[in-house]
């Protein structure tokens, strides 16, 4: 469960650090973009609506681009289309001036998240490649496959400069702001907290994907257990430096804002003053065409024709390739399969569970998960399964599936441990719950074996009747 609370954190910081970067520009300068003396509204409650949904569902979008592997060109794709449907659903509500607003805050938007997001995106690879190793093992693996590694290595430096960048992003937004007299209420104020904290916790997760990869190449893993209780810590932390920086920050600050607006004022009279003085004469030019060093005459109609003809030619080409790579990737064989499994659906009905996971987890007194091998037995199954998907030398998405079934089946192991149904190495999945004499165990040892043997992965309904099934045998 540990492993489901990191993941639903860092897609969370993702979240909060582009969502409140943006609510918190727009706010700021909704005064100054908003046009009063000509009642042209750019901003308003449904562009803030815009772009909090927008958030999440980018969120949830690069989630999806990791989990099925997309190339980086769809990133362009999928913001194109989108902000088609967003200026479509402006127009429909009759948001007249909005899009010129959202059009460019949506992309800086998707492309902050996407960047901070493929830092988790090669951790998450890193835990999985590392997930079935320990000791010399471990240390012998990384020695010779390290790329994964040095990838999140060298993504880690690069986030440190992105993260910097973002939060001199928000300050030139809050001095710029209180020099053009920008909105600044609660909801503004709490934003920028929320993505100051937000920095912060990245920071840490940073230093934890630091420790992880040292640790690792030593043969040690999961040196940090309780990360809940550091991330309480950190808050803690942040919580009383806001609180003494409120109380002691002094009435003289290091950059005073008056001083800007007195040289910006004195520059503009300087700058008027000069253009008073400045007399321009208007140029008379009696002949154009001489003036051009042309000569007066009809053109050649060849060369008309040829100039335009090459012309419209490139304005073709140019829009025929456009056309050609926005639209292809809807026919490809992967987004057919994507579709006809239903795997949207099952990648939203596994965040809902990660969600509801996360906060169990959160608010959970003990620091102990339903992951973590409560019997030996489980253990050792986990284990048997590995060494199976290792020899039978299965596809990628063969051992995605496993891995899940695999532990949901320990969940069962660690239950019929506690209610003396003892698990043998010997005994196959389906043996093994023909002990519980349940037709819900039944079903989950037949369908285990099924996933197991044959080739074709389980389909939807098959995977969530497995999982049920386990779930109405601990539930009772």
């Amino acid at each position: 469960m540990e492993g489901t609370f990191n993941r639903i954190l860092e897609r969370f910081l993702v979240f909060s650090i582009a969502v409140s970067l943006i609510l918190t520009a727009t706010g700021v300068f909704s005064t100054v973009i908003n046009k009063a003396e000509f009642e042209v509204e750019y901003i308003n409650i449904f562009t803030y609506i815009i772009f909090l949904v927008s958030g999440l569902i980018f969120t949830l979008v690069l989630q999806i681009f990791a989990l099925e592997k997309i190339k980086a060109a769809m990133h362009i794709v999928f913001i194109f289309f989108y902000i088609v449907i967003v200026l479509v659903i402006a127009a429909i509500f009759g948001q007249g001036y909005t899009p010129y607003a959202l059009i460019p805050f949506l992309i800086l938007e998707y492309f902050i998240e996407a960047g901070i997001n493929d830092m988790f995106i090669l951790h998450d690879r890193f835990l999985y490649e590392c997930e079935n190793l320990e000791g010399k093992d471990l240390e012998t693996y990384l020695f010779h496959n390290n790329l994964s590694a040095i990838d999140l290595t060298e993504k880690t430096k690069g986030q440190q400069a992105v993260l910097f960048g973002l939060c001199v992003a928000m300050f030139i937004i809050i001095v710029f702001g209180k020099l053009s007299e920008g909105l600044f209420n609660p909801i503004i104020i709490a934003l920028i907290l929320i993505f100051y904290l937000s920095v912060l916790l990245c920071y840490f997760m940073l230093g934890l994907f630091r420790n992880d990869i040292f640790y690792a190449f030593l043969g040690f893993k999961n040196i940090v257990k309780d990360r809940k209780r550091l991330l309480r810590s950190v808050l803690l932390i942040f919580l009383i430096s806001a609180g003494a920086a409120a109380l002691i920050s002094s009435d003289n600050p290091l950059i005073k804002i008056h001083y800007v607006e007195d040289y910006r004022d004195t520059q503009k009279q300087k700058q008027l003053k000069h253009y008073e003085e400045k007399v321009f004469a208007e140029p008379i030019i009696e002949n154009p065409n001489e003036f051009l060093g042309l000569q007066e005459g009809k053109p050649n109609w060849i060369i008309e024709f040829i100039y335009s003809l090459i012309k419209y030619a490139a304005i073709v080409s140019l829009a025929g390739g456009l056309i050609y790579f926005f639209i292809r990737p809807f026919f490809t064989n992967h987004w057919r399969i994507f579709w006809s499994e239903g795997r949207l659906f099952k990648f939203l009905h596994d965040v809902w569970e990660d969600i509801k996971l996360f906060f169990h987890f959160m608010f959970s007194k003990d620091s102990k998960t339903i992951e973590q091998y409560s019997t030996v037995q489980s253990k050792k199954f986990h284990d048997t399964m590995m060494d199976f998907l290792k020899k039978s030398k299965r596809t990628k998405e063969k051992e995605a599936e496993i891995d899940r079934l695999t532990k949901y089946f320990m969940r069962l192991i660690d239950w019929g441990e506690s209610h003396k149904i003892k698990y043998r190495p010997n005994l196959a999945p389906a043996e093994y719950t023909a002990l519980f004499k349940n037709e819900n165990a039944e079903t989950a040892g037949s369908l285990f074996e099924k996933a197991l043997y044959d080739k074709n992965v389980l389909n939807a309904e098959e995977e969530k009747s497995f999982i049920t099934a386990i779930q109405n045998i601990i539930r009772n």
